[in-house]
């Protein structure tokens, strides 16, 4: 009997999240909820900045891995909601003009999409 409840407890090692109460959207690889499509639209700007500034920058970009949520950008002065050419992220990509990434070339039209429709639809 004991063997049983030993097997039964270590066949749920490895699982992250429960699958029976949905939290599973809360696991995803930035700790963003992506269970909407607003949510998923930030995870995947998120990952844009993460890999296109985060990964160079040191000190004031730090505080950008904590912010989770769209009125965490807002409120951070970093996003202008609907309004990319007004949004610091935006505006400092060299695809439009800026000097970011300073060191590398410009991102790609994929991830410069993917940050204008996030504000866009912000």
């Amino acid at each position: 009997m004991k063997y049983i409840f030993l097997a039964i407890l270590v066949s749920g090692c490895g699982q992250s999240f429960n699958p029976n109460t949905g939290d599973q959207a809360f696991t995803a690889t930035n700790g963003i909820d992506t269970s909407t499509a607003a949510g998923q639209r930030l995870d995947a700007a998120f990952t844009v900045l993460k890999n296109e500034c985060m990964s160079c920058h040191t000190g004031y970009h730090n505080s950008w891995n904590s912010y989770k949520t769209d009125l965490a950008w807002q409120s951070a002065g970093l996003v202008t909601s609907g309004v990319p050419t007004s949004s610091q992220v935006y505006t400092r990509l060299k695809n439009v003009g800026g000097d970011m990434p300073q060191l590398n070339p410009q991102i790609s039209e994929t991830e410069r999409q993917i940050l204008e429709d996030w504000i866009t639809q912000l």
